[in-house]
């Protein structure tokens, strides 16, 4: 509105919302947006490169892979966030040693679904299987500078990962365009960020001061890791399983289709990493974070404009991306769309649950997710293809924010928060 008589406009309430939000968070924005355009560039180069069966056969392998070590590893950033409340002491060290020990078990697991599932591992996985180990900690870092609210140097390294990855896997499958230089690229990739990662720690030891023992920081973690652990396993199925099942129930083919119409709607996903440290920052340090303004002023005139660009340019971004080869990714896409955008619009409310002491609410969430999907994803798949498995994925994920919501509107006056 004016100020009267002063001839001077002065910015309404959303839009100084909107330009304090965009400030705190430009670096994040600006790293997850390179993130999401090289990603894009390398779907592009992969996908026409390797064509619909390799593709798919890819995304079978790293959603093996990807379960196998995120199910003890995903978001132990969290469980480093909780534990700068909960001890004074120096953890550095013990934490790094910690996430070694998960990786450790967790390439034991991926072995053994290799064994059982293919009766062999092919040799170019096993440099990518034991890098894995060491990207782990990531997390570290990535908890660590949530913590200090650092975005800048966390936005850096995020950025610097991916272009490095890019570039790598770029130049491996233009140069000889196998899988097996296209993993040979990401375990490449690992190694080097591990090293950069662990460097960057060790150099600045945060948090300094009094040494905590391994076994006090196992101690130390037991209660909260256990119930991160449960809330991330039964979410790890849907998001990393999916295209493992519609390959073992339609083909490759199907599997390629359907993954290229999720790559195309993860740049969703990079815009929720890019606010998700913010937002853990402000509901860290604000007892009062008022989620009404940040989804009525931020969230939904966003999602406005994301979907009516996948929805009027989606097939021809599919025909320059992926080629003719890819088209039938469209309707795939626009379902996943759907629940993509609920997920976006409440991405909060799992942050709130963790702060809270809720977080087990969260992972109802996701068993009630996980179920639906579960239930549904043979019939839909068998009668859909990959139109089937992105009808599950969606729905699954609007009735688990649903609920998420209900849990919110019951506790959101307790004494921590809003």
């Amino acid at each position: 509105m004016a100020c009267k008589g002063s001839g001077v406009q002065i910015p309404s309430a959303p839009l100084l919302i909107m330009k304090k939000f965009l400030n705190e968070t430009k670096e994040l924005l600006l790293s997850q947006g390179i993130i999401a355009i090289l990603a894009i560039i390398q779907v592009r180069v992969v996908a026409t490169n390797l064509g619909p069966e390799i593709y798919g056969n890819i995304g079978v392998y790293l959603g093996f892979i990807g379960i196998s070590f995120r199910l003890l590893s995903s978001r132990n950033s969290d469980l480093v966030l909780i534990n700068f409340n909960e001890t004074n002491k120096n953890f550095l060290n013990s934490a790094l040693k910690f996430e070694v020990l998960l990786g450790s078990f967790s390439l034991f697991f991926v072995l053994s679904i290799f064994y059982l599932y293919y009766q062999f591992i092919p040799t170019y996985l096993w440099l990518y299987f034991l890098s894995r180990i060491f990207l782990n900690f990531l997390e570290v870092f990535k908890g660590v500078y949530t913590h200090l609210g650092n975005m800048k140097m966390y936005s850096l390294l995020e950025s610097s990962s991916n272009i490095l990855r890019f570039i790598l896997v770029v130049s491996f499958v233009l140069n000889q365009p196998t899988i097996e230089s296209f993993f040979y690229a990401l375990g490449i990739h690992q190694l080097i960020v591990s090293l950069i990662v662990f460097l960057v720690l060790r150099k600045n030891n945060i948090p300094k001061g009094e040494q905590i023992s391994f076994i006090e920081y196992v101690k130390l973690c037991k209660n909260n890791f256990y119930k991160i652990r449960t809330d991330q396993a039964v979410g790890l199925i849907p998001i990393h399983l999916d295209v493992v099942i519609i390959g073992y129930f339609a083909n490759y083919y199907s599997a390629g289709i359907y993954r290229i119409a999720k790559k195309l709607v993860d740049p969703i996903n990079s815009i929720i990493v890019a606010f998700s440290p913010w937002i853990l920052n402000k509901i860290n340090n604000e007892k009062k974070y008022n989620f009404k303004n940040l989804t009525t002023n931020i969230l939904i005139p966003t999602s406005v404009v994301i979907v009516s660009s996948y929805y009027f340019f989606g097939k021809k971004l599919i025909e320059i991306i992926a080629g003719n080869g890819f088209v039938n990714s469209y309707t795939p896409m626009l379902i996943l769309l759907i629940g993509y955008i609920s997920y976006y619009l409440t991405f909060w409310t799992r942050h709130f649950l963790l702060l809270n002491n809720l977080i087990l609410k969260h992972t109802k969430g996701r068993i009630i997710n996980l179920g639906i999907f579960i239930t549904t994803s043979p019939l839909l798949i068998s009668n859909y293809g990959f139109n089937g498995i992105a009808i599950a994925i969606s729905f699954s994920i609007l009735v688990q924010k649903i609920y998420e919501l209900s849990v919110y509107f019951k506790n959101k006056n307790i004494e921590n928060n809003i």
